[in-house]
């Protein structure tokens, strides 16, 4: 009985952790298809970057198709009236959760490891990654036979880019960022060099001259060299900050927040963070224990209705989650109250929910969707009559 219940669960659980996590990953496609068409980033680095965001998205799609899998596969059984069989044969419902909260344990193992470890060092990597490409690859932007302006006060034109090593060949720029001395630079080649301790780029050209001119004296002059890095820092501001909260591992983690408390400025995003780690992944558990009571309750709308409920069910809890993450952020209100407080809703939920199914005191007639159903016929009934 409870192989049969745990393959019953798994089989839709796999399914919506594909249709969520493509779902997911669809959203970003346009972004990362604009780096592959206009910047020349190629499609093996674009499946690392997909590779990169995977943990995220992966702790949030866990739990929500943990919800999906109970509620399919819990309303596929009541459907077909296996358990009511299995109830009238004396198993409890007790009994019959017990298979669907060992899956359900097993996927918030695997939920809090990524919270942990992997997400921090995907997160990380991404950065890392982004990094490369935006200053290198990407050339911050730079595309063939047109004038980029995307570097302030900085203009450059670059008649090929080559696609084996990013160098440039038949380089322009203007440089305006010293109104009393504007340049005009012209390279036979060059190349982009981050620099990853300030944030600013280096532009390495080779066999070229600067044409200079000086408005205040009316002067030009021209420099022929070999050799010529034009720098290019970043806004004030800019340049490479401390990892993120989220990029950091459980350690550094820790040692960030006591470092902010020992200068008498909590770190707010560092502790929200923590908090998260321990908090977020326990809505697996609530979600299969809630998906129990509800899969038992009929759905007109079959499983598309059942997937339905799942999607509004974990839109309210992230959206609960936004809430108690805002206040922790601002310091509002302690980090693990506040990230607590979906957990807590859907303890309540889910644990009321389940004792009135397990006593046979729900309305069994009556499933989650049938206010909408309700209000779908009395719009209709309301347009007939009119």
């Amino acid at each position: 009985m409870d192989r049969y219940v745990a393959l019953e669960v798994l089989a839709p659980f796999a399914l919506g952790v594909g249709l969520l996590t493509f779902t997911l990953v669809t959203g970003r496609m346009l972004k990362l298809t604009d780096m592959v068409v206009n910047h020349g980033v190629s499609l093996g680095e674009v499946l690392w970057l997909i590779a990169y965001i995977m943990p995220a998205f992966l702790e949030l799609t866990l739990g929500m198709a943990v919800l999906v899998g109970v509620l399919l596969g819990f309303g596929r059984m009541s459907n077909d009236q296996e358990m009511t069989a299995a109830r009238a044969s004396g198993i409890s419902l007790y009994r019959l959760a017990v298979p669907v909260m060992a899956v359900a344990f097993v996927v918030y193992v695997i939920s809090t490891w990524f919270a942990f470890s992997l997400r921090p060092w995907a997160n990380a990597r991404l950065q890392d990654q982004l990094y490369y490409l935006t200053r290198t690859k990407a050339a911050a932007g730079l595309r063939e036979k047109i004038f980029n302006d995307d570097m302030p006060r900085v203009i450059i034109y670059v008649d090929k880019i080559s696609n084996e090593d990013g160098s440039l060949h038949g380089v322009l720029i203007a440089d305006s960022r010293d109104p009393k001395q504007q340049n005009t630079i012209i390279a036979t080649h060059g190349l982009v060099l981050p620099d990853k301790q300030t944030g600013g780029t280096t532009l390495r050209l080779f066999d070229g001259s600067v044409f200079g001119s000086e408005p205040t004296t009316d002067q030009s002059h021209v420099t022929s060299f070999r050799v010529y890095d034009l720098t290019i820092r970043p806004k004030k501001g800019g340049g490479v900050q401390l990892r993120e909260p989220d990029e950091l591992a459980y350690r550094a983690l820790l040692q960030r927040i006591d470092a902010a408390r020992k200068r008498g400025k909590p770190d707010y995003e560092a502790q929200t963070e923590l908090a998260a780690k321990y908090m977020v992944p326990i809505a697996t558990l609530l979600f299969a224990l809630l998906g129990v009571s509800l899969g038992l309750k009929p759905a007109r709308g079959g499983h598309s209705e059942r997937f339905g409920v799942a999607v509004a069910l974990f839109f309210l809890y992230y959206s609960l989650m936004r809430v108690g993450r805002t206040l922790a952020e601002r310091g509002s209100l302690n980090a693990y109250i506040a990230m607590a407080i979906p957990d807590v809703v859907f303890l309540v939920l889910a644990v009321w929910l389940f004792m009135r199914a397990a006593q046979d005191k729900g309305n069994q007639g009556r499933g989650p969707g049938d206010l909408l159903w309700e209000f779908v016929e009395r719009y209709e009934k309301n347009r007939a009559a009119a």
